[in-house]
């Protein structure tokens, strides 16, 4: 899934939700309904150059998922498991980086 160019609200420091994430109804709708439906890939690709905002929307995907007590289209925000994903130490939200080596690494 390729996700455009959008803003996130910069003035909430605590975690992230969808409605945080400005613009990019149509995969945020995909992604919400995906969970509803419960048809759920093993895994997802959020793909965006840099600054185009993807990785909130993966953070916010993330802590949708875990969330114990989910609201209409977005997480509670107030759960154990979203203040968890807020401080990124839920156990079950993993982060991969790319690392590309020279010679000399």
């Amino acid at each position: 899934m390729r996700c455009g160019t959008f803003a996130v609200d910069e003035k909430k420091t605590n975690g992230m939700q969808f409605k945080d994430v400005i613009g990019q109804q149509p995969v945020k709708q995909e992604l919400i309904r995906s969970v509803e439906e419960d048809k759920l890939s093993h895994a997802q690709l959020l793909l965006g150059e840099s600054g185009t905002g993807a990785l909130p929307l993966a953070l916010a995907y993330a802590q949708y998922l875990n969330c114990r007590d989910r609201q209409e289209g977005d997480s509670c925000g107030k759960c154990p498991a979203c203040l968890k994903a807020q401080k990124y130490i839920h156990p079950d939200i993993h982060f991969s980086f790319p690392f590309i080596a020279n010679k000399t690494d």
